[in-house]
């Protein structure tokens, strides 16, 4: 079982990790300006697109870390999806948002 003190340190790492992921976002949002020439309007094109591709998968994030935040509201945070043993709390502090444990990982 994991303590009540590891999931309120949990809860604190991932709103801190998902208000920085939303400021993210924000900013590959953004499209760049770098002038007006035609160099540099073939660059904000460039820029834009490959902004768009890690603006998903900043987002893919998110939606983990609204899964895991989730969990802990409704009790089940650090309960493997698939053996329904509990997770690593190693795994945990590496990856918050972890949905398996390393067996069901590695499997």
């Amino acid at each position: 079982m994991i303590s009540k003190e590891f999931i309120n340190k949990q809860k604190q790492i991932l709103t801190k990790e998902k208000e920085r992921l939303v400021k993210k976002v924000g900013q590959l949002k953004k499209y760049p300006d770098y002038g007006r020439n035609e160099d540099d309007n073939a660059q904000e094109m460039a820029d834009y697109q490959s902004n768009l591709s890690l603006e998903e998968q900043v987002e893919f994030l998110i939606k983990k870390v609204d899964t895991a935040l989730s969990a802990i509201e409704d009790g089940s945070y650090g309960k493997c999806k698939k053996c329904k043993e509990m997770i690593e709390e190693g795994r945990l502090e590496v990856m918050p948002y972890a949905e398996v444990c390393v067996t069901c990982k590695d499997k």
